[in-house]
């Protein structure tokens, strides 16, 4: 009997060491699973994840061969082409092709230098095959944009290799400029100076047209054309000069005045078939239309007549900026910084004051505005202690 309950306790003892070493084992193989990301595997074996980044990457490089070699005569915007985003694409292409073992931190050398030089070549075959199809196409027009350094029209140019064109600059129709040349490669370039066909802004201050710039190419492959307004708009026709009265009120209300703040605005405020800007000026304020601004080169002398005369240095504008003053491409500057014209510089008694701009334009003409008349009366307002009475600078 004895014997009996031994084998018995011994048989219990064996059942919960073999279930003990089940349980240890499912843990381990618990602990020893592990997920990891971006290694999905195909029952083959394939790594599905990579295969997806390397289907987007020459998806992608297709596309971009595509814009950039078969579409490049698109402009995005002022100096930049479809054709500037062949190295970004390029790169970003190599990028995803490989993004799979990026992302993870895996970096085959080999595997990257291949990738990259494979990728390299297919563009350099891709280039050559777009440059060998365009041998029946003719000369594009790629971009038109101003060179407010040397004031001249840059002009670039798509087509065949060794194929002769002709440039041509209209405004309103008429012939300004021609120019004979040659694509090199598959590209070509010009320069050309604005006076050599400059006739006027393109619009007047309302945006209609006043003189229409167009650019054409001929070549045996046919022609193209573009028109270039809103880079044409480079002569001051306009300039107003407005003054705010700078005083000091003592503790009774009396003002004595001190001098003014000088601002001016030029631009275009010339119209068709209505009114342009004009000067008015009233209670202290600017209360006329002001010009549409422009970026321009010019240079302006600003006299103040009526008094003491007084003279401004000249004012130079280098693209509508002047330096150490402000940007006259945008709005009212001073002409004294952050100070102010001095009352002894240029007031002798009430009366009305002019304010004569004369503007030299880069390209345009020559012309003196003497239309910023403001009448002051600080001698009368002075005289009397009763504030409330005092009259306001007012056009004259």
């Amino acid at each position: 009997m004895m014997s009996g309950l031994l084998d018995k306790a011994n048989e219990t003892a064996k059942d919960i060491e073999e279930s003990e070493k089940a349980e240890k084992s499912t843990a381990e193989e618990s602990e020893s699973t592990v997920f990891i990301p971006f290694e999905t595997t195909s029952q083959s074996g394939m790594n599905t994840n990579q295969l997806l980044f390397q289907l987007g990457a020459v998806f992608l490089f297709i596309l971009s061969m595509i814009i950039v070699f078969f579409i490049d005569t698109v402009v995005i915007f002022d100096g930049f082409t479809v054709d500037d985003l062949l190295i970004p694409l390029v790169i970003i292409s190599w990028l995803v092709f490989n993004g799979s073992d990026l992302k993870q931190k895996e970096f085959d050398l080999t595997k990257l230098g291949v990738s990259g030089i494979v990728i390299l070549l297919l563009t350099g075959g891709t280039a050559a095959v777009a440059i060998f199809s365009a041998s029946d196409t003719g000369v594009t027009i790629a971009n038109v944009e101003y060179d407010g350094d040397n004031n001249e029209l840059d002009l670039s140019f798509y087509g065949p290799s060794g194929m002769d064109y002709t440039i041509e600059i209209l405004a309103n129709d008429n012939v300004e400029y021609s120019h004979d040349a040659t694509i090199s490669v598959d590209k070509g370039t010009h320069s050309v100076d604005f006076d050599d066909f400059w006739k006027g802004n393109a619009e007047y201050m309302n945006g209609k047209d006043r003189v229409v710039y167009e650019i054409k190419v001929k070549s045996d492959g046919g022609d193209d054309s573009m028109t270039f307004d809103s880079i044409a708009n480079r002569e001051i026709d306009t300039a107003f000069v407005r003054a705010t009265e700078v005083f000091e009120t003592d503790s009774e209300g009396q003002r004595t005045y001190n001098g003014i703040t000088v601002e001016m605005i030029v631009g275009i405020g010339m119209n068709a078939g209505s009114s342009g800007a004009s000067f008015d000026f009233a209670d202290g304020f600017y209360t006329g239309t002001p010009p549409k601004t422009i970026t321009s080169d010019w240079t302006a002398d600003v006299v103040v007549k009526g008094g003491n005369q007084y003279s401004y240095n000249t004012i130079t504008a280098d693209e509508g900026i002047v330096s150490g003053m402000g940007e006259f491409q945008f709005n009212w500057v001073s002409l004294n910084g952050q100070g102010y014209l001095d009352r002894s510089d240029f007031y002798d008694d009430d009366g009305c004051y002019t304010f004569e701009v004369t503007i030299v334009n880069e390209h345009g003409q020559t012309f003196t505005s003497s239309v910023s008349r403001i009448e002051f009366f600080w001698d009368s307002n002075e005289a009397t202690s009763d504030s409330s009475d005092d009259q306001k600078a007012t056009a004259c």
